[in-house]
């Protein structure tokens, strides 16, 4: 009888978790696509709690990967396509709107991840989530107008941290073409200075060895795709010596790169609409994407 108590509470406890609650962010999107949850795909960042938005645009709590698709005029469409992973901290996802709704209008297909958060060390769950977005672009370049060879990735912060893995930890023939890191958390170990972020990825009792595997110039190599890299010379929560590390990391290996550190700005001011030096960013990556096809052909 206790054996058939504690079957029947199992099951129980496994139907309560595929109906966790999940949400739509109010974006302008032309399409969202569903990838998988807990549920369905093969790691699970054993998230309990339902999602939930704050402020508009953090969320909490993630338990499914989803893709927000910006697509461009066909007349328009450059055949370049950025995903992008919202930065946070690893402890929410900052939804970005602004930024994807301006590469829409230079004919670039934008497509944000909502994808699962570590939740204290189940860090494979976003890694797959991570990969899967870049691999679902792909196999859709027709439907969505884009060369499969110009898919890159972009992420502020900790989604930062994400696009710098993506360009190093998968293989090659998974890597994206580029990638456009924005204050990104690239470092791990002392160039980042809080223990919080380390911990989601690695678990509560990560050392400081451990975190440092997990720093992406650590992981560069000759097969790292080209980066643009934007901070500023005042943030106090990404360190800008983390964006210089992973510069040098890149030019160690010969790879194409582009460095810029802006005076002021702090953290966080990618979607800052009046930011001093928004039409700079902007500027530089508008002339990234002008410069890939020759960066692309320097390397043949």
């Amino acid at each position: 009888m206790r054996r058939i108590i504690l079957t029947f509470a199992a099951a129980l406890i496994a139907l309560c978790a595929s109906a966790q609650k999940t949400i739509t962010v109010e974006t302008s999107a032309d399409e969202i696509v569903h990838l998988w949850d807990n549920t369905t795909a093969k790691y699970s960042n054993e998230m309990e709690k339902d999602e939930l938005v704050k402020k508009k645009y953090k969320v909490y709590n993630t338990s499914s990967a989803d893709l927000y698709i910006f697509t461009p005029p066909k007349e328009k469409a450059t055949g370049y396509s950025l995903v992008i992973y919202p930065g946070g901290g690893f402890r929410y996802l900052s939804f970005p709107t602004s930024f994807p709704e301006w590469l829409r209008e230079q004919g670039i297909t934008a497509v944000v991840v909502k994808y699962r958060l570590p939740n204290l060390g189940h860090s494979d769950a976003m890694f797959e989530d991570v990969v899967g977005a870049l691999d679902y672009m792909r196999a859709n370049a027709e439907k969505y107008n884009i060369d499969p060879q110009k898919v890159g990735v972009c992420g502020n912060s900790a989604g930062g941290y994400l696009a710098a893995w993506a360009s190093n930890a998968v293989e090659d023939a998974k890597k994206p073409a580029f990638s456009i890191i924005v204050y990104g958390s690239v470092e791990r170990n002392n160039y980042y200075n809080t223990y919080r972020g380390n911990s989601q990825l690695g678990g509560k009792y990560v050392t400081a060895y451990q975190a440092d595997q997990l720093s992406t110039t650590n992981m560069v190599g000759p097969t790292t795709p080209p980066a643009l890299i934007l901070h500023s010379d005042d943030d106090t929560v990404v360190q800008p010596f983390a964006a210089t590390a992973y510069y040098r990391a890149l030019k160690r290996h010969g790879i194409p790169a582009s460095l810029h550190i802006y005076p002021s700005g702090g953290h966080g001011w990618s979607g800052r609409l009046s930011w001093r030096y928004r039409a700079d960013w902007l500027g530089a990556v508008k002339d990234w994407f002008d410069s890939l096809e020759e960066i692309k052909n320097s390397r043949k």
